[in-house]
């Protein structure tokens, strides 16, 4: 998986994009808990440890699902629950565009954060294949060479890997890279842990709505939020760990960002020098997000599409 770690222009900050986040869905999607009587031991004393407030919160997330698949099954603004589902269509297309990004990264763990290969048989290999080079060591030079060479291919197509490589623009160096992405995790931890407890506190006001007719969608959209949320905080954890613990591993230069952005705005910040009248310069600003020859074209040289859009739909959310 690629991660890109660029800097907005227009917002004088950084930001992380997932290639192909476009196709991500925006819908967090809460499974119902369910409860069998056929369950093993094992699993009855699972059960019988839950607290109180566990089992309240599953009956709590089984009532927002049926109201939430009542609101999906509606059509758009017919009825009561047409205009509740344009309602929800409308709140959802103004969560920030990161979440869903930062959502990826909550089930990385230390069994799946680098791709182990099988060293056993790579090692059996190479010392058969090492025997037979030392017997033909002293007839042929040439094949030492090709074998040292073969040798190295097999090493960096065997060795273990990260599920996900976060590039970088090439002239920042690594560590202010690592420095500017836990700058990143600790301003979203600080802004999901915040809506994550004025979620918790609005479901007892929300669960009251119950009592209104139609399916209690407020319910519904708060817990979907407050699970949003989590998930989010939950990978920006996660990220934040592992770039501290595996920071040489995970990160990477990218001569490409650094030429399609960082060179294109030290172009811009020349031409904005030599601008004396205050309108253009915020015209010139404006246009470090519209003008293709930046974004669009970093899009275009490293295959991502849906990174030009993405900018867009921060900044957007960011101005409002």
């Amino acid at each position: 998986m690629r991660v890109f770690l660029f800097k907005i222009a227009s917002k004088q900050r950084w930001t992380l994009y997932i290639e192909k986040s476009e196709f991500f869905s925006k819908k967090v999607d809460i499974e119902p808990v369910t409860t069998s009587s056929s369950s093993n031991n094992n699993n009855n004393i699972i059960l019988s440890s839950q607290s109180k407030g566990v089992l309240i919160l599953n009956k709590l997330k089984n009532i927002a699902i049926e109201s939430k698949n009542e609101i999906d099954n509606a059509q758009d603004g017919v009825g009561l629950k047409g205009k509740l589902k344009s309602l929800l269509s409308y709140l959802e297309s103004k969560i920030h565009p990161e979440e869903a990004v930062l959502q990826q990264f909550s089930k990385i763990n230390d069994n799946n954060l680098i791709k182990k290969h099988n060293h056993h048989n790579h090692h059996n290999h190479h010392i058969h294949h090492n025997n037979n080079h030392n017997n033909n060591h002293n007839n042929n030079n040439n094949n030492q060479n090709e074998t040292v060479k073969n040798q190295f291919e097999h090493f960096n197509e065997h060795r273990d890997k990260a599920s996900f490589t976060i590039y970088y623009p090439s002239n920042i160096g690594y560590r202010r890279a690592n420095r500017f992405s836990q700058v990143l995790m600790r301003q979203k931890i600080r802004f999901h842990q915040k809506w994550m407890i004025i979620n918790s506190l609005l479901i007892p006001i929300t669960f009251a709505a119950t009592i209104l007719p139609g399916p209690n969608i407020f319910l519904a959209y708060n817990l979907y939020r407050l699970y949003g949320h989590f998930q989010a905080l939950k990978g920006c954890t996660n990220l934040s760990r592992y770039t501290k613990s595996h920071g040489r591993l995970l990160f990477k230069p990218s001569l490409e960002m650094f030429e399609c952005l960082e060179g294109e705005l030290q172009q811009q910040q020349k031409q904005q020098q030599q601008q004396q009248q205050q309108q253009q310069q915020l015209q010139e600003e404006e246009q470090s997000i519209d003008n293709p020859s930046s974004y669009e074209k970093l899009s275009t040289r490293l295959r991502i599409p849906g990174l030009f859009d993405y900018v867009k739909r921060i900044e957007t959310i960011e101005n409002k």
